[in-house]
């Protein structure tokens, strides 16, 4: 078997056709489409290496890259397919052979609604000065995206959201909603924050906080007077000022503890089913 171009689209559109958010590409396995959380076999042959070599061709070739892919250790690469969708691979090297994920990314926004969530918690996010934080695993990214969603309905703005990855696909509706994929369209978190702060911005989503650069950046544009909404992966929403304090050297932990004594506005924990929010008072006394 071989991949080529006819027999790669045809297994994005089915992956479309099952709602699956991915599909595996692994030697000597067959392909596989993860549907409702489960990998489920494709029809298709099993995987030898030079037809994930070829898929991987395919998708350098979609995504405009050039890379030598004799060399791929771990790579991202976005790309669309027109009437299709848009797609993040993941291309790793496994047993000598390059293996891929692709992801498909969401068009359908959920709403804060969807979750549970009260339309006056996103209001409250996005009024004004001050940063938000939401926690939880990879569910965290649904919430993220439905505040998101909220800011670009309901206000004349602009907002920057950076992520990595990115997972939801915003269009513009009353706001202009700008999605930085780190490291496609900015090199690091970090970068895409110093940019927003010489940006005509009204509000800054961000998927992660890794390190103190961006925390640092992340605070200081909150204190700029606009509003921030920051995710915490793996924290849970009751240690969240504790945790996102000591992302900083110790000597400075007491004054980002001061800090976001003025600055935080909300604590919001997603964990698939609820979301749990806290206000910044009881996220202080947590604290």
């Amino acid at each position: 078997m071989s991949i080529d171009r006819d027999t790669f689209l045809s297994l994005l559109h089915e992956s479309v056709r099952a709602q699956a958010t991915d599909i595996h590409f692994k030697v000597p396995a067959r392909p596989r489409l993860r549907v409702h959380g489960e990998l489920v076999e494709t029809a298709l042959p099993p995987l030898m290496p030079e037809d994930t070599f070829a898929a991987a061709r395919e998708i350098l070739r979609l995504a405009h890259r050039e890379m030598p892919l004799a060399t791929v250790l771990d790579e991202q690469v976005a790309f669309g397919v027109q009437g299709v969708g848009r797609f993040r691979a993941h291309l790793y090297r496994q047993r000598g052979s390059i293996g891929i994920i692709v992801h498909r990314m969401a068009f359908e926004i959920p709403r804060l609604a969807d979750l549970g969530v009260s339309p006056d918690i996103g209001d409250l996010a996005w009024a004004g000065a001050g940063i938000s934080f939401v926690t939880g695993g990879r569910t965290r990214h649904a919430l993220l995206a439905a505040l998101v969603d909220h800011f670009n309905r309901g206000r004349a703005g602009h907002l920057v959201s950076i992520e990595q990855p990115m997972e939801y696909l915003h269009r513009d509706a009353r706001a202009a909603v700008a999605q930085r994929e780190v490291p496609g369209d900015t090199p690091s978190i970090a970068e895409g924050l110093r940019a927003s702060l010489s940006a005509d911005c009204d509000a800054i989503a961000v998927s992660e906080i890794p390190d103190e650069e961006s925390a640092d950046l992340a605070l200081r544009l909150a204190e700029s007077g606009r509003p921030v909404v920051a995710g915490l992966p793996g924290c849970p929403a009751h240690e969240s000022v504790r945790w996102f304090s000591r992302i900083f050297r110790p000597h400075r932990e007491r004054e980002v503890l001061d800090r976001l004594e003025a600055a935080l506005v909300l604590v919001m924990e997603y964990n698939g089913e609820a979301v749990r929010v806290l206000r910044a008072d009881a996220e202080r006394q947590a604290g």
